[in-house]
């Protein structure tokens, strides 16, 4: 699952529109930033937060992890 979409719909930290907002600044004049750190500058999230999101992230239903 995309950060994005955990952020808006696991965590409920951001809202669609938010998270919108933040892939618009990506696009425009942040480019090279990372969604997370464009949340976090808008004031949305912790870095806690973030973390524990990207944590999930790398370790939900990881098939690199089941690899024998």
């Amino acid at each position: 699952m995309l950060l994005g979409e955990l952020l808006v719909y696991r965590y409920r930290l951001v809202t669609k529109d938010q998270r919108g907002e933040a892939l618009a600044r990506q696009q425009d004049g942040d480019r090279g930033r990372r969604l997370g750190e464009i949340l976090m500058g808008m004031g949305l999230l912790t870095e806690t937060q973030l973390r524990d999101a990207l944590d999930y992230q790398c370790f939900e239903r990881n098939p690199w992890l089941d690899a024998s």
